[in-house]
């Protein structure tokens, strides 16, 4: 079967094709036209694992590529009758630290192979992400009052601002959609966010497949504590824990099943302190 790049055919498609380029660079991936982005493609293809969801009298195939330290690349695959075809290829970065939220609701663009979910973090803001794994996932989950989810950015540009210096004071916590921002808003997608804040952690990865180095970064943005994953070569600045940092980022995550959060328990996270564990103790009356 042969794999094209779907024609991009309706406003949203639009909006978010001009971008997807850097998404993927934050991932360690060089997507510069359709025949590399078809490449791409195939490559997942190849090494994914398989998922499927019926949805009707259509369907949705899942391929999910698992490059290790969280990176994922995701297509999928829109079936309805005789019409087959790649609805979507996206990058993805499955995050180190687990939410809850609750209420959510979900919203399928099934022919474009996406889905999204409006929620709101316990204890924290309302948000809307991209949802990567509806096609692994036991549809029985949706009908939970709350979900668990691993949720993290990925930098279309970030800068990292000295810690003391002008810029990191003028970085003050910020966690807002881009298409409310006016430089931004025209070619924003629904869960793109500008955040600024401070670094409480950062490391290196690598991409395994193509050998470039990212950057995670856990940012302090005030209301909320963000994952976010950033190509070393396209981050501006350098990174050092009470820095600054500002970014705009595409917002995804995965939801989880009972089995993938009694994986990720390793016991007391030393990166919180002590107090935040008392807060969450406290009745509310």
């Amino acid at each position: 079967m042969s794999k094209p790049l779907r024609e991009q055919t309706n406003e949203r498609e639009a909006q978010s094709g001009a971008m997807m380029a850097e998404l993927f660079e934050a991932v360690g991936f060089e997507i510069t036209d359709e025949d590399s982005y078809n490449l791409l493609v195939e490559d997942v293809e190849f090494n994914g694992q398989r998922s499927r969801v019926e949805r009707q009298d259509a369907a949705l195939d899942g391929r999910c590529w698992k490059l290790g330290d969280g990176l994922e690349i995701w297509s999928v695959l829109y079936e309805h009758g005789s019409e087959v075809y790649y609805a979507d290829c996206r990058p993805a970065f499955r995050s180190r630290y687990v939410r809850v939220v609750g209420p959510w609701e979900l919203t399928e663009y099934q022919e474009d192979g996406e889905a999204v979910v409006r929620c709101t973090i316990h204890g924290g803001p309302e948000i809307i992400f991209e949802l990567q794994n509806v096609t692994e996932l036991n549809q029985s989950v949706f009908r939970e009052s709350h979900l668990h989810v691993a949720l993290a950015g990925i930098a279309y540009s970030a800068r990292a601002h000295p810690a003391g210096s002008k810029q990191a004071a003028d970085s003050a916590p910020r966690f807002e959609l881009a298409e409310r921002v006016a430089e931004f808003a025209e070619q924003a997608c629904e869960n793109d966010y500008i955040i600024s804040g401070r670094v409480l952690a950062w490391r290196e990865l690598q991409n395994p497949a193509t050998g470039a180095t990212l950057v995670w970064i856990y940012v302090d943005a005030g209301k909320i504590r963000v994952e976010v994953l950033a190509s070393r070569d396209a981050l501006g600045g350098q990174l050092t824990i009470g820095a600054g940092v500002t970014a705009n980022i595409w917002l995804q995550g995965h939801v989880l099943e009972e089995a993938d959060i009694t994986a990720r328990y390793e016991g007391v996270d030393r990166s919180y302190e002590t107090g935040e564990f008392w807060t969450r103790l406290r009745r509310e009356n």
